[in-house]
């Protein structure tokens, strides 16, 4: 091994050698607070997306429901028993000859 000279101090390491201005560390500051806020603001956004998600989910289901809720419905009226369909009553006989009278 070679020998090492006593005398030799290295240099001051870099980040200690290098300091900004008093000026670039208020606007590194001022850049910190407002990327802060930003974050801030980004995790009330993600709070509000499962809220978000629900209704937009809602939205989309409800005509589909409805769809279904249509055709539950005229499968039960096909389904029906045939006595309950409408039938015309009949008229009664005055009321049958005043039709007459007018047809006349």
């Amino acid at each position: 091994m070679a020998d090492q000279d006593s005398s030799y101090c290295s240099p001051p390491p870099v980040w200690k050698a290098a300091r900004p201005p008093s000026g670039d560390v208020e606007a590194l500051r001022a850049r910190v607070n407002e990327l802060e806020q930003q974050v801030r603001d980004y995790e009330t956004l993600i709070s509000e997306l499962p809220d978000l998600f629900e209704r937009k989910f809602q939205q989309r289901l409800e005509p589909l429901l409805e769809r279904y809720r249509l055709l539950a419905q005229a499968q039960q009226l096909m389904a029906a028993p045939p006595e309950a369909e409408i039938v015309p009553l009949p008229l009664r006989a005055d009321r049958q000859k005043q039709r007459n009278n007018l047809a006349a």
